[in-house]
C-alpha cells in the first residue's frame, strides 16, 4: 500500500530521529530569536511534525502554534501540546492566522519539500501576512553537499519493536530532486511512503524572498552564527518583511 509521506512513518519517526539532540537545536533556535527580537510573545512553526520545538517553547512560557498537514504527525504532536502550545492542520502554503506573530520558523529541511518557485512564493505570502514589521522568520534549506554525502544512493534499516523501516534515497541533480522510499513492514503488512525534495541554491532562495517583499537579515551554516562552506549540511536564512 502507497501513502502519503508522513503517515504511517509519523508514529515512528521519533524513534527514526532519536540521535538529533531537540534540546541544543531549540536552544540555538532561541538565541537566534533573541538576537533580533527583544520580546518575543507568539511564535509559529511552519512543518511543526510532531511537536518537539512547540513544547519547549511551551514549557518556556512561549504562545506557539504548530501548523503541519500531516494528520498522522500532528496525532503524536497532539500528546505535546499543552499549556501555550497549539496545534492546527494546514499546508504551509496556504495558511492563516489570527494574530500577528513575532517569530516564525520552519527547519529540518520542510522547505525543500516545497517543489516549485510557485510553491515558496505562497508560503512566503502566508508567512508575510502573519507577520508585523518587526517580525523576524527563519528557516533552513538543506545542501546538494549534504545529499551526495548522506543520502544519494544509501538505503538505511531500522528495526522499532515489531516493526521494520527500510529508508532509501536517491539524487538527481539534473532537476534537483530528492527522492525517498520509506517501506515500513510490521505484521505481514507492508507500505510504503515516497518523498521527494528539491534542492535550492543560496541565489534562488535569496531572488525568492526579494521577489516576496522580504529583507534578508542573515545567511548562517548548519545552525552557527557563522556563513555556510562547501560543507554545510543546513543553511538558516533569517528574514524581515520589506
Amino acid at each position: 500500500m502507497r501513502n502519503e509521506p508522513y503517515t504511517d512513518i509519523a508514529p515512528f519517526y521519533d524513534s527514526l530521529l532519536r540521535h538529533v539532540d531537540y534540546q541544543e537545536w531549540y536552544e540555538y533556535i532561541v538565541s537566534l530569536m533573541k538576537r533580533y527580537i527583544e520580546r518575543p510573545n507568539y511564535i509559529l512553526e511552519l512543518g511543526c511534525g510532531t511537536g518537539r520545538f512547540g513544547s519547549k517553547f511551551s514549557n518556556d512560557g512561549y504562545a506557539v502554534f504548530g501548523i503541519d498537514k500531516s494528520l498522522d504527525m500532528l496525532r503524536v504532536a497532539k500528546n505535546r501540546a499543552f499549556f501555550n502550545f497549539r496545534i492546527l492542520c494546514a499546508d504551509m502554503t496556504n495558511f492563516h492566522v489570527a494574530k500577528k506573530i513575532d517569530f516564525i520558523f520552519s527547519v529540518h529541511d520542510t522547505i525543500n519539500y516545497l517543489l516549485a518557485d510557485a510553491d515558496i512564493r505562497k508560503m512566503l505570502c502566508c508567512a508575510r501576512d502573519a507577520m508585523h514589521a518587526a517580525s523576524v522568520f527563519m528557516f533552513d534549506v538543506t545542501t546538494e553537499h549534504n545529499i551526495y554525502k548522506n543520502f544519494d544512493g544509501k538505503t538505511a534499516k531500522y528495526q522499532i519493536q515489531d516493526s521494520s523501516v527500510e529508508w532509501s534515497n536517491s539524487y538527481d541533480p539534473a532537476r534537483k530532486m530528492v527522492s525517498s522510499r520509506i517501506t515500513i513492514e510490521r505484521r505481514e503488512k507492508i507500505s510504503v511512503e515516497e518523498h521527494v525534495q528539491r534542492i535550492y541554491s543560496v541565489d534562488e532562495i535569496k531572488r525568492l524572498l526579494s521577489e516576496s517583499g522580504f529583507s534578508l537579515l542573515g545567511i548562517f551554516g548548519d545552525y552557527t552564527f557563522l556563513p555556510p562552506g562547501d560543507d554545510t549540511v543546513m543553511i538558516n536564512f533569517v528574514a524581515r518583511r520589506s
